[in-house]
């Protein structure tokens, strides 16, 4: 799935939920659940928190929205925790 918006205060609050309920579908985001992501205040929990979330796990946030072949490398190499891993460095 890829959202083109080239920055993240371009996309709005529907388009950023459906990514991120997306990102929990494929297994990406292990932490979170669905209800979570719609009850989430984004004034709350900024979006450039959201980003450096996914930058401390070692994922590109913005990449990982326009690029769909960095998005199935994501969703391919995300370890139990979270992170990004490759498996041959």
């Amino acid at each position: 799935m890829s959202l083109f918006n080239e920055n993240l205060k371009l996309m709005s609050c529907t388009e950023f939920r459906v990514f991120l309920k997306k990102l929990i579908e494929d297994k990406i985001e292990k932490e979170w659940t669905t209800n979570f992501i719609d009850n989430m205040n984004f004034v709350m929990i900024p979006r450039m928190t959201i980003k450096r979330r996914y930058e401390n796990k070692g994922i590109d946030l913005i990449k990982l929205i326009n690029s769909t072949s960095y998005y199935q490398k994501v969703k391919k190499n995300v370890n139990s925790r979270g992170s990004l891993e490759f498996k041959d460095k």
